[in-house]
């Protein structure tokens, strides 16, 4: 993927609560919460089938609908959470780093 150069801001959570940004794990038990993972597999499929065909409206009643944004507002805050878990596994390696360059 190309390469953007974005403002600090938008590298900064806009979904997740104060509480999800202390500890970004909570996102995902909310995710498994809402549904099990062969639920999530069978919403992401539907996703993918009507954007690609373009059927949302026809073969979808209002339900299902509401599942794939409700799924696309997970994917946001899931996606915000995976980042934060890796910024602060990034810094442990950091560490771990400089460790091994201080020690003889």
């Amino acid at each position: 993927m190309e390469r953007i150069d974005f403002p600090a801001w938008e590298y900064r959570s806009q979904q997740l609560t104060p509480e999800e940004v202390q500890q970004p794990t909570r996102v995902l038990h909310e995710l498994f919460d809402y549904a099990h993972l062969p639920e999530l597999r069978a919403v992401l499929w539907e996703w993918l089938k009507c954007t690609v065909t373009g059927g949302f409206v026809e073969t979808m009643d209002l339900q299902q609908r509401n599942s794939i944004l409700f799924l696309y507002e997970h994917m946001q805050k899931l996606i915000e959470a995976a980042h934060l878990i890796h910024l602060q596994q990034q810094a442990i390696e950091e560490q771990r780093q400089e460790l091994k360059r201080h020690v003889f």
